[in-house]
Parts: structure tokens; C-alpha cells; sequence
């Protein structure tokens, strides 16, 4: 078996604005990311078509919405050419990652060992909300059987998955055999797609007139699955959020510090039922969207083409995602009105709990108040009755207790702890009389 003119593909998805992530962030990760794959050619020693002007446009990200970076030279034993192409969509960015041999007849071992090189020249995006990958190895098959076209499909996947696999799909495009492999289960993001044309005309056809309808199938495919995805880990934290809360029902129990977690754990159930919401509304948009655009790329496309393995996805997501979301949704509703009627029990134990606080504050101040000033009247008077005082021997006993370091008889002695003695005894008397007024009120 022999592939002509070897080609391997990724298209990657970012979103421009992730939970919690703003967009300017997210344009001045992805543009520095941009700017680090010219530093990949160079490091491979490929010549890059750039200009200053050229990498300029490449990076404005907002300012320009499609531009490329084109390269070629010698990777390993191969002469490569490729580019690195983006787009700034609506709500994401887009790249596709395109590198080729031109001309060339390889065996399935050589395309293998090919992938493996071109591997050294994908980028690693940045750590932001990436929506999903599609790998596309393709090229034309100047003979060979089926079994060999399957096995060197499996292999391209062992190759780039680094584990063993079998397409979950196949069928037919441009007269190419096609095979799909999706992971271990459809909601894995990731997608890889072997595509083998019958000769070069059919895929000079594709890369004409198509492969702009697969770059937005793609995306509208991966951005169903992000959200799939993304409800079900909103799913898992709105069970926790909701079973914790429900924990702390017992208001009477928790102090203030535990209430107020209760209110912010209730805040984020909130706010997580709505972005719930969002993923079920996300979903039925690019279902429709994904429909339209299968549409177009079937109009356009041989009578004898089998695109069935497209529609699968959209059947069976269609069936299952957006009734799942909306069941999740329909059994999280009520669970929100239970959590509200807490709401209201939690913020008026919070209110309780701060005003008897404050009173409490306000209290202690009147009483602390209510000494300090006997205390400072009593030592302006005790000055005159300095004998009187020291005769007393309760009280005499008393001062002697609290103040043993100083000189017997000292007059600074005696007034200090007469004073301070009156003091305590006034705000202990303040302190019984609220006490009792209280009692007496509540009664």
C-alpha cells in the first residue's frame, strides 16, 4: 500500500472567554502563544515565510481576523511544507495546523514515522478554555486493499493517542474511504479522522471547496461536547453544594462564620444552576448550527458519498445531551426554592446573630464605661477620706491583695485600689441590673 502526498492535520478551538476568564486575558495568553510558534519552526531549522509586517498581522488576534505562517525545509528525512493557520471567530479562536509532503509515495511505516515528526511541530496551547481537537491524517491511496487502509488508520491513532483504538465510524467523502475514531467514548473530546482519496484530484477538491464547511462542522461539533461536558461537572457540584447546604439546615447550631459559608455556598448554587442553563442553551444552538452546516457539506458532496458517520454525532447527541441538561435542570429547580426559603432562614439568623453581637458589644462598652467612670469620680473624692478608707480592713485587705508590691500606707495605694475596687463594683451592679431588666422583658 502506498499514501500520496501525506498530510496531517489538527484543527484546535479556544474560547474567547471561559468561566471566570475575561477575553482581554485570554487575547494576551493566545496571542503570546501565537508568538512562540515561529520559535518552533526556527528551533526546527524550517524557513519561515515571515515578515516583520507579516507576524505583526499574524498576532493581532483582534485586530485581524484570519492570517497564516507559512514553512517548509527538512524535518528528519522528509521535505515538509505546512502553515499554521488562525481565524478570530465570533466567541472563539480557531487554528488548523497543516503539514505536508508534497509528491511523495510512502508505505504505512513511513507515514508513521512522518506523523511522528510533524508531532514536533503541533503546538501546546495555553492552559484556557479550549473547546476540543480534531486530528485529519489524509492523503491519496495509490492502491490497496481495505484491511490495509483500516490498518494504517489504527496505527495513525495508536501513533498519536499512544494507545490502541478501532474506528468507531467509517464511511465515505469525495469517494475517500474514511475512518473515525473518537476515544473510548463519544464525549471525549477529541477526534481523529483518517481520510484516503481515490487520487489527487479528489483531494485538491476537499482542500478547494471543503475544508472551510469542516473547520466550522468541527467546531460546532466540539462546542456541544465542551458543554455536555461542562454540565455534567456543574451537575456534580451543585449535588455537593446542595447536600452541604442541607447539612447546615439546622441554623441554631452554627455560629457566625458557619452561616455566612452557608450563604455563600448557596450563592454558587445559584449561580451554578445558571450556567447550567447556558450549556443546555449552548448545545441546542450548535445542534442546529452542526445540522445546517452537515447540510451545505452533503449538497456539495458526491451522490455516492456515505456521510452517515457525520450524522450519527448529531443524532446521538441530539437524542441524549439536551434532554439530560434539561432533566438536571427540571429536578435542580425545585431544590432552588427549598434553598431559597433557607436563604431567608440563614440571612435572618445572620441579621440575629449580628445585632445580638452588637448588642452584646454595646453592652460590655456601657458597662466597662459605667466602672471607669465610678472609678475616675471615686479616686477624685477618695483623696480627702485617705484615713478612713485605710481603717476599713475589708477594704484595706482587699487593696492590699490586688496591690502587694506597693509600700504599705502609700496614699497612691490606697486611692488607685479603692478606686479601681469601686469601679469593678459598679459595673458588676450594671451588669445584675441589665441582666434582671431582661429577664423581667422577656417575660
Amino acid at each position: 500500500m502506498k499514501l500520496v502526498d501525506p498530510t496531517l492535520n489538527l484543527f484546535t478551538y479556544t474560547l474567547k472567554q471561559g468561566l471566570g476568564v475575561g477575553e482581554p486575558e485570554t487575547h494576551k495568553i493566545y496571542r503570546k502563544f501565537l508568538n512562540s510558534l515561529s520559535a518552533k519552526l526556527i528551533h526546527h531549522k524550517l524557513n519561515v515565510s515571515f515578515t516583520p509586517e507579516k507576524k505583526q498581522e499574524f498576532l493581532a488576534v483582534d485586530k485581524v481576523k484570519e492570517a497564516d505562517l507559512k514553512f517548509r525545509g527538512n524535518l528528519g528525512n522528509y521535505q515538509v511544507e505546512g502553515r499554521y493557520r488562525r481565524w478570530n471567530y465570533t466567541d472563539n479562536y480557531q487554528l488548523l495546523f497543516s503539514g505536508y509532503v508534497l509528491d511523495a509515495k510512502y508505505s504505512i511505516d513511513k507515514v508513521i514515522i512522518l506523523i511522528e515528526s510533524l508531532q514536533h511541530l503541533i503546538p501546546k496551547l495555553p492552559k484556557i478554555e479550549n473547546l476540543g481537537q480534531t486530528w485529519m491524517l489524509s492523503g491519496w491511496l495509490e492502491f490497496g486493499t481495505d484491511v490495509e487502509a483500516e490498518d494504517l488508520a489504527k496505527r495513525a491513532y495508536k501513533c498519536l493517542f499512544v494507545k490502541d483504538g478501532f474506528p468507531q465510524a467509517s464511511g465515505e467523502f469525495l469517494g475517500a474511504k474514511v475512518f473515525e475514531f473518537w476515544g473510548d467514548k463519544i464525549e471525549d473530546n477529541l477526534q481523529l479522522l483518517v481520510i484516503l482519496y481515490p487520487d489527487d484530484a479528489a483531494c485538491k477538491e476537499w482542500a478547494k471547496d471543503f475544508y472551510l464547511n469542516w473547520l466550522d462542522l468541527l467546531c460546532f461539533r466540539h462546542k456541544i461536547i465542551w458543554a455536555y461536558e461542562n454540565s455534567l461537572l456543574l451537575k456534580e457540584r451543585l449535588v455537593r453544594n446542595y447536600n452541604q447546604i442541607v447539612a447546615m439546615r439546622n441554623t441554631s447550631r452554627l455560629n457566625l462564620q458557619k452561616l455566612r459559608e452557608a450563604m455563600g455556598k448557596l450563592s454558587d448554587f445559584t449561580i451554578d444552576l445558571n450556567y447550567l442553563e447556558f450549556q443546555y442553551s449552548t448545545i441546542n444552538v450548535n445542534l442546529e448550527k452542526y445540522q445546517d452546516k452537515l447540510a451545505e457539506i452533503q449538497a456539495k458532496a458526491r451522490q455516492t458519498d456515505d456521510l452517515k458517520f457525520l450524522q450519527d454525532f448529531y443524532d446521538i447527541a441530539n437524542k441524549k445531551y439536551p434532554k439530560q441538561i434539561k432533566k438536571d435542570i427540571d429536578n435542580f429547580r425545585p431544590c432552588l426554592e427549598v434553598l431559597q426559603s433557607l436563604t431567608d432562614t440563614i440571612r435572618g439568623t445572620v441579621e440575629i446573630r449580628k445585632a445580638e453581637s452588637d448588642r452584646t458589644f454595646q453592652t460590655v462598652v456601657g458597662i466597662v464605661g459605667v466602672g471607669l467612670a465610678t472609678g475616675g469620680t471615686v479616686a477624685s473624692a477618695s483623696a480627702n477620706y485617705k484615713a478612713e478608707i485605710e481603717a476599713n480592713p475589708a477594704i484595706n485587705t482587699a487593696i492590699n491583695t490586688l496591690f502587694p508590691l506597693f509600700e504599705a500606707g502609700s496614699g497612691l495605694r490606697i486611692i488607685m485600689g479603692f478606686s479601681i475596687l469601686s469601679g469593678v463594683a459598679a459595673s458588676l451592679l450594671t451588669w445584675i441590673i441589665i441582666a434582671l431588666w431582661a429577664r423581667i422583658v422577656r417575660r
